[in-house]
């Protein structure tokens, strides 16, 4: 970054060593970005409220990209022709938030449960990574043993699928989805989903 592009609000605010540049009163750049090496970020001196532990105060990522859904068997892949599979992603330190939607021409095969598979991160290592999968828009299935929802497996890139088993709202007792659940024809398995999860 060259010094040319950075301004302090009064000159005797800003100091420059030969690893660390300190800006007393503000800092604005005219032209260009500030980069952060891999590894590194910026700090936030922030207090946690009363109860609350706090495990980092670095945020050391943002990126946006896309990404390509499909679906996985948990014992064996279905083989799967698509029509759509499209999927955007926001990453935010760990946080990660994805969108997108996966429509099938063809499926054949498959063993186990099914999960909506290839997420741009792995999901965190720990039994309490159920992050959840919101399905906006859901047609084409098998029966009605359709998926409802998802949860983000631990230490995986995938979502499993899930569907509610009871007409009663009061009652929450879900199924998995399962690869036999597939229908095969075309404009067939379409989801329109969106889900947010923490990364490792």
């Amino acid at each position: 970054m060259a010094l040319t592009k950075v301004r302090a609000a009064g000159a005797e605010g800003l100091t420059l060593s030969s690893t660390t540049l300190t800006v007393a009163n503000g800092l604005t750049l005219t032209d260009g970005n500030l980069e952060v090496a891999s590894g590194h970020g910026v700090t936030f001196g922030a207090t946690a409220d009363e109860g609350v532990s706090t495990t980092t105060e670095l945020f050391d990522d943002y990126e946006e990209g896309t990404w390509t859904p499909t679906f996985r068997g948990s014992t064996g892949h279905p083989t799967v022709t698509y029509d759509i599979r499209v999927g955007r992603y926001v990453k935010v330190g760990h946080l990660v938030h994805v969108q997108g939607r996966v429509r099938s021409d063809a499926t054949s095969g498959g063993s186990g449960n099914l999960n909506l598979g290839d997420l741009p991160f792995t999901n965190i290592a720990s039994a309490n990574a159920y992050s959840t999968l919101h399905i906006a828009h859901c047609s084409g299935w098998a029966s009605d043993h359709a998926p409802s929802g998802g949860h983000a497996n631990a230490d995986s890139n995938n979502y499993r699928l899930i569907t509610f088993n009871s007409s009663d709202p009061r009652d929450v007792r879900t199924d998995n989805i399962t690869t036999s659940d597939l229908t095969n024809g075309d404009n067939k398995n379409d989801l329109i989903f969106s889900g947010t999860y923490y990364a490792q």
